[in-house]
């Protein structure tokens, strides 16, 4: 696929040199995982879906070039989802839906572009009035932004670190886990990169020690996936902009990791650090499951 628009992106960018004096402070940490540079765009859209799990409307909301746009819609319009239930019954509904899409350079003028994820952000949004309400309520009511790490700071380092809280039923966070993190619109050293998104996650994680939040219980016997909320933090250098749905921007991307406490619960959505803007929160489960294997899918 050809990639004016992504070559524009790519010549724009800053290219900073990591090195590992930048953060020669920072307290020891252990080893690095794998990080994968990368271009990723989101793109919103509402579907709806029949109750054999067809679609039969689909609306992107994010503006794109022509032939991303084309590609894109011919092939959601091909997926396949599970049936809705409510009450045992399967329904017509409603839901906005998220891709995320990854490109890739093969060339100097060429990129393939294809499907890293999908996710569904406001679970229940459509399906009918009588659907289930959710077993658990959560907003934030007190969150201290974390500590800017001095030598990411100096070296004008952003990133974003996708947070996932376990949260006591009055609200304290009992765990926090950086599930995943990506540093934006940089390149340097496998090392040095890995090292740096160590660094946002370690400031991160100590900072979500103190946050408390409101916890609405709707049942006795909530789940650990109940009481869990999903947190995207971001890290804003200074001179960056805010990237939103269907623009690109460059990404080192660590490895995910699912935290403890929910590796047996296979009923979450997957959601990664690409997934979400700043404020985002994805609830962990969701009404609409896709039933066709879409990951990789090339547009």
């Amino acid at each position: 696929m050809q990639g004016n628009s992504l070559r524009r992106t790519a010549l724009a960018l800053s290219v900073l040199s990591l090195a590992a004096s930048a953060w020669a402070q920072s307290p020891p940490a252990p080893p690095k995982p794998p990080v994968d540079s990368i271009m990723t765009t989101r793109v919103d859209s509402e579907i709806a879906i029949d109750p054999s799990g067809a679609l039969i409307d689909y609306r992107s909301e994010t503006p794109l070039p022509d032939d991303v746009k084309t590609s894109l819609e011919r092939q959601v319009r091909a997926w396949r989802f599970e049936p809705v239930l409510v009450q045992g019954k399967p329904v017509t509904a409603k839901a906005r839906m998220r891709v995320t899409l990854a490109a890739r350079q093969l060339g100097e003028e060429r990129y393939a572009v294809t499907v890293d994820n999908v996710t569904f952000p406001a679970t229940g949004y459509g399906v009918l009035p009588d659907a289930p309400p959710a077993a658990v309520t959560i907003s934030s009511r007190k969150i201290v932004a974390p500590s800017y790490p001095e030598g990411l700071a100096r070296a004008r380092v952003g990133g974003v670190v996708l947070l996932y809280l376990r949260l006591s039923a009055d609200g304290r966070v009992l765990e926090a886990a950086p599930v995943q993190t990506s540093l934006l619109n940089v390149y340097g050293s496998d090392k040095a990169l890995a090292k740096g998104v160590a660094a946002l996650e370690q400031a991160t994680a100590r900072a979500a020690r103190s946050w408390q939040f409101n916890v609405q219980l709707h049942t006795d016997h909530p789940s650990a996936r109940d009481l869990t909320v999903s947190m995207p933090v971001e890290f804003q250098a200074p001179g960056m902009r805010e990237t939103r749905p269907g623009q690109w921007r460059t990404e080192v991307r660590g490895a995910r990791r699912e935290p403890a406490w929910l590796q047996s619960d296979a009923g979450n959505q997957r959601i990664g650090v690409s997934d979400v803007d700043a404020g985002d929160v994805v609830p962990l489960a969701s009404a609409i499951k896709l039933a066709s294997e879409v990951k990789g899918v090339a547009l």
